[in-house]
C-alpha cells in the first residue's frame, strides 16, 4: 500500500455502512431530512452499477435530446453526488443540490433507508439501477486500484472476500439492492437493470423518459442512444471524469480508467471456478424468496 493511499484512506461507519473520507458525514444526516420537491429525480445505485451512464441519459432526456447542451458541462456538475464533498473545499454536493433550479437531478450510492424520508414516502421520483454483482465486484476492484481515496486491494482474492462480506465502501451489495427491490412496486420508484439497458438501450431511454414525464421530440431517442454508447461515454471528457478538478489527486488512471469496459460478463475473466461456485451458493441464499434475478451474460 502506498503512503499516499495510507494518508488519504480515512474511513468511517454510519448506520453500519462503511464510507470513505470523501463522504461528508454531516450530509448523511441532512439528506435524511431533505425537503424533496415533486419534480426532483434521484438516481440511486450501488457503486459501479451504471450510475454515470444513467445520469447522462437523464440529462439528455431533460434537454430533449439536445446533445449540444451537455457537451460543455461535466456530468458531476449537472447532477450533484449528494453525500460527497468536492471542490471548492468546504462546499458539499448536498449544498449544490439545494441551489439547483427545478427540476433537480441528484445521484447517490446510499442504501434505501438513508434516503430522504420524503422520497421514501413517495415525494419526487427515484430511479434505482442494479447490475449483476459479479460484474460489480470486478469493476469495483479496478475502481479501488485507481481511486487514491480508497485502500488498494492486496489482491483480487482478498478484495472479493471483503466484497462478499460487505466490508467495502457502500456496504453489502446484496443488502443495498434488495433494499430498493423491496419498494419497486411504488409508482414513484423505477427499478431498472444494467443488463436490460445493455440489451435494449433504445427501449430503456423511452422507459426512463416516460417515468420522469418527459415527452421527447422525434429522433431524440436515437440521438441519446448514439451519444450514450460505451465508446462515446468513455471518450467524452464530460462523462469520463478526465476534467474533474480533483482528477489528478483522486484517480490514478495508469491502473484503470473511470469508464473501463462497460460489458456484461467480464466476471468470467476474473472469477476462479471455486470462487464462482461459492458466490453462486451465497447469492442463492441472499435472493431466496425475493423474486430478484440477475443476468450474468447477455
Amino acid at each position: 500500500m502506498s503512503a499516499r493511499k495510507q494518508q488519504s484512506g480515512g474511513y468511517f461507519t454510519y448506520k453500519g455502512v462503511l464510507f470513505n473520507s470523501k463522504v461528508n458525514a454531516d450530509c448523511l444526516k441532512n439528506i435524511e431530512t431533505l425537503e424533496v420537491k415533486e419534480d426532483d429525480v434521484f438516481v440511486a445505485t450501488y457503486p459501479r452499477s451504471g450510475t454515470t451512464w444513467t445520469e447522462e441519459i437523464l440529462s439528455l432526456i431533460y434537454n430533449r435530446g439536445d446533445v449540444g447542451k451537455v457537451k460543455t458541462t461535466p456530468i458531476y456538475t449537472r447532477i450533484p453526488y449528494l453525500e460527497y464533498q468536492y471542490f471548492p473545499e468546504g462546499q458539499t454536493e448536498y449544498d449544490r443540490f439545494l441551489e439547483l433550479p427545478s427540476p433537480r437531478l441528484g445521484k447517490t450510492h446510499l442504501p434505501y433507508n438513508m434516503l430522504p424520508r420524503q422520497l421514501q414516502e413517495g415525494r419526487g421520483k427515484l430511479i434505482c439501477v442494479a447490475r449483476n454483482p459479479k460484474d460489480v465486484a470486478v469493476s469495483y476492484f479496478y475502481f479501488h486500484r485507481m481511486n487514491r481515496s480508497f485502500r488498494t486491494p492486496a489482491s483480487w482474492d482478498s478484495f472479493l472476500s471483503d466484497f462478499i462480506a460487505g466490508n467495502v465502501v457502500g456496504g453489502s451489495v446484496f443488502d443495498h439492492v434488495l433494499g430498493y427491490w423491496a419498494h419497486r412496486s411504488n409508482p414513484t420508484v423505477l427499478f431498472i437493470k444494467y443488463e436490460d439497458m445493455q440489451k435494449d438501450l433504445h427501449g430503456s431511454v423511452k422507459k426512463l423518459a416516460d417515468f420522469v414525464g418527459c415527452e421527447l421530440p422525434s429522433g431524440a431517442v436515437d440521438k441519446i442512444v448514439d451519444h450514450c454508447s460505451f465508446r462515446s461515454m468513455s471518450e467524452n471528457p464530460m462523462t469520463n471524469y478526465s476534467k474533474h478538478p480533483d482528477q489528478r489527486c483522486r484517480f490514478d488512471t495508469s491502473n484503470a480508467e473511470f469508464i473501463r469496459k462497460g460489458i456484461v460478463g467480464d466476471w468470467k475473466n476474473h472469477f476462479t471456478d471455486q470462487q464462482n461456485i461459492a458466490f453462486d451458493k451465497m447469492l442463492e441464499e441472499k435472493l431466496s424468496g425475493t423474486g430478484l434475478e440477475y443476468d450474468f451474460d447477455i
